[in-house]
């Protein structure tokens, strides 16, 4: 009974930490977008923006970025996102037989 315990235990905890490793890679490490260009300038008031679209003529102080983006999203949250969906069709399913025995 001790080494079913202890197995299941080990288990366990290797699934958790794989979990938050790939939650740390995952929200940590990015990668480079090369599509995205972030700019950051000022305009003729003096008020600092911070925009992905390019800036109108006469802005000040002008920076150009490249910009960043998550490599994907963690396995943790795609699981949860797969109970959820899963947790909704079965939602659907029941309320819609439940309404066709009333009818």
């Amino acid at each position: 009974m001790k080494k079913v315990l202890i197995i299941a235990l080990i288990m366990i905890l290797g699934a958790v930490g794989y979990l938050a490793y790939d939650w740390q890679v995952k929200t940590t490490i990015l990668k480079d977008d090369q599509q995205v260009t972030l700019y950051s300038w000022t305009d003729k008031k003096g008020n600092k923006h911070y925009t992905n679209i390019q800036p109108p003529d006469g802005a000040r102080n002008v920076e150009e970025n490249k910009g960043y983006e998550y490599s994907d999203l963690p396995l943790a949250i795609k699981l949860k996102n797969k109970v959820v969906d899963g947790y909704k069709g079965l939602k659907e399913k029941l309320f819609r037989k439940k309404n066709r025995r009333k009818r």
